[in-house]
């Protein structure tokens, strides 16, 4: 379990995160919404240690990540699998080099044994004998299941997904959302994804916290979401269906 104590963090004076307080337990899909610049994304780094808090605690199963020193983050790091935003793939890499990656850097396994792991997490995201294409080579969607694998590859008790649809089509981005909650059911992860798109809040939300304005404003499940009456998080969730119904209508 992830444990959020009283975060504040601040830049050159200026507060983006005001005494946030939430938990994130196993087994869960949290989503993280709110509107762009309300500081989900600054929250995210924060939990895996690329800002350090201003003030509070980041408590992962009960150990303050944020005070730790360098040495012991990275111990906790191995235990971390992020999918950024964009796949993060390095287009010079292979697909297998690429979900490889963290093998490399965290293990000393054999190449043999590396490999076996590799080719089991394609598997689980449904890519098989893509091993030896280039990101150029494969689908956007396709690049997000090799970000997965490669986020699953040292086997994480933390997932972190910053935006895993972005950029993605809409049966697309259900495939993924899927696959994030299969992995986090399966294998009992404690998941947190940054997201906008209420699809993803309505398919897989198991516990979502609201922030605006730099402060957490409401937290619950995806089936209390539409009976809230927090009024920004109503404007919020109008704001993103009226979007939707726009798009769909000038198709």
């Amino acid at each position: 379990m992830i444990e959020v104590k009283g975060l504040y963090k601040e830049f050159d004076g200026r507060t983006v995160l005001e005494d946030i307080n939430i938990k994130f337990k196993p087994g869960e899909c949290s989503l993280i919404i709110g509107a762009s610049g309300s500081g989900k994304t600054v929250m995210l780094k924060n939990l895996i240690g690329l800002y350090s808090p201003s003030k509070g605690k980041i408590l992962y199963g009960g150990v303050n990540f944020a005070n730790l020193a360098l040495a012991e983050k990275k111990k906790f790091r191995k235990e971390m699998g992020v999918l950024f935003q964009g796949g993060a793939l390095f287009d010079f890499a292979t697909i297998e080099e690429n979900v490889m990656f963290q093998m490399d850097f965290f293990t000393d396994w054999t190449y043999e044994e590396k490999l076996e792991r590799v080719n089991f997490c394609l598997k689980r995201v449904n890519l098989e004998n893509v091993n030896h294409l280039y990101p150029s080579q494969i689908s956007g969607g396709m690049q997000k299941r090799v970000g997965i694998a490669r986020a699953i590859s040292m086997n994480p008790k933390y997932l972190f997904c910053d935006e895993p649809n972005s950029g993605l089509d809409p049966t697309t981005s259900i495939v993924i959302d899927r696959l994030i909650q299969e992995i986090t059911q399966e294998y009992q992860i404690t998941t947190v994804i940054n997201t906008h798109d209420m699809n993803s809040v309505m398919e897989i939300g198991d516990h979502i916290g609201f922030i605006h304005k730099g402060r957490l404003e409401w937290e619950g499940s995806n089936r209390e979401i539409m009976d809230t009456d927090c009024q920004s998080l109503n404007d919020f969730v109008f704001a993103n269906n009226l979007a939707r119904q726009l798009k769909k209508n000038a198709r």
